[in-house]
């Protein structure tokens, strides 16, 4: 009569040991898909927050090469307006919110190479339409596009 005993306590022991594995193992795989679930949904919100970032920003060089020609097809002496309507866009794009981080490098490094051709007008240089803004917004995009996931482990 003992013996059953201990072997029905051994038995409901063991019944307790794997319910209690078999419960933390689904807690466990929710976690993990939950996880997953989130992840995925953050990095679909970053692709679309970068790629209307990326609009943002290719619309605010087309602009600023529109203005450019203007700046340069005019005379010298006629000149000033337009170069301070291009100081004031360089102005008006550094203070603009990207939405991501990603978007904010690019962002500074377009409006340092509009700052660059903008002193160069100021200073009577003659410049292309596309003095490097172009080539500045595009490699801010690669680099960001090139490191984007490292900053998570896994």
């Amino acid at each position: 009569m003992e013996k059953e005993a201990k072997r029905e306590k051994l038995s409901n022991g063991r019944k307790a040991v794997i319910a209690v594995v078999a419960a933390a193992f689904i807690a466990s795989a929710t976690t993990a898909m939950l996880a997953f679930t989130a992840s995925h949904r953050a990095r679909e919100r970053d692709a679309k927050a970068l790629a209307a970032d990326t609009a943002d920003l290719r619309g605010e060089l087309a602009t600023w090469q529109t203005r450019v020609r203007e700046a340069t097809n005019a005379a010298p002496s006629d000149r000033q307006p337009y170069v301070d309507r291009l100081v004031g866009q360089t102005q008006g794009l550094s203070l603009w919110k990207p939405r991501t981080p990603c978007g904010q490098t690019a962002r500074d490094s377009l409006v340092r190479a509009m700052e660059d051709h903008a002193g160069a007008l100021l200073r009577g240089e003659s410049a292309p339409v596309d003095a490097g803004e172009s080539n500045a917004l595009n490699m801010a995009l690669r680099e960001c596009e090139a490191g984007r996931g490292r900053d998570v482990d896994g």
